[in-house]
């Protein structure tokens, strides 16, 4: 799968999240259907760096945009400000470190009112392992 390289705005949105928009369908791009994350919610697993500091998460929809949020410990650690422009670097994972993340990201977001019927159910993350990639995954 290829990288995706892109600027944006850090913003903060709803319940004080804070995230960049991503500019392009990852489903488009990479080809792949969202992940289940929690009901009503899903979002493509992703790895990659901000303003070259490494993070693992997912992309998510709301509203017809896609977005990536950018917790707190990413933020200090890039040292960035709501209103900065972040470089983005992500490429599609599924490691069960970014499974585990993306799930309790999701819970800060207000949900749509259906997920995708779609969407991948992988298994449910008890111990978060770095690296590893869930069962059945072929990535």
């Amino acid at each position: 799968m290829s990288k995706a390289r892109f600027d944006a705005a850090l913003f903060e949105g709803h319940k004080g999240v804070t995230a960049v928009i991503v500019p392009f369908d990852p489903e488009e791009v990479w080809g792949m259907k969202p992940v289940k994350l929690a009901p009503r919610r899903d979002g493509w697993l992703v790895k990659g760096t901000v303003n070259g500091t490494p993070f693992d998460g997912y992309i998510g929809l709301r509203w017809g945009r896609f977005f990536i949020i950018i917790e707190s410990d990413l933020r200090s650690a890039a040292k960035l400000s709501v209103g900065d422009t972040l470089c983005v670097m992500v490429e599609p994972t599924a490691t069960l470190k970014a499974l585990g993340k993306a799930r309790e990201q999701s819970k800060v977001t207000t949900a749509p009112k259906k997920g995708r019927a779609d969407a991948i159910d992988l298994p449910a993350v008890r111990a978060v392992r770095g690296g590893r990639k869930p069962a059945g995954s072929r990535r």
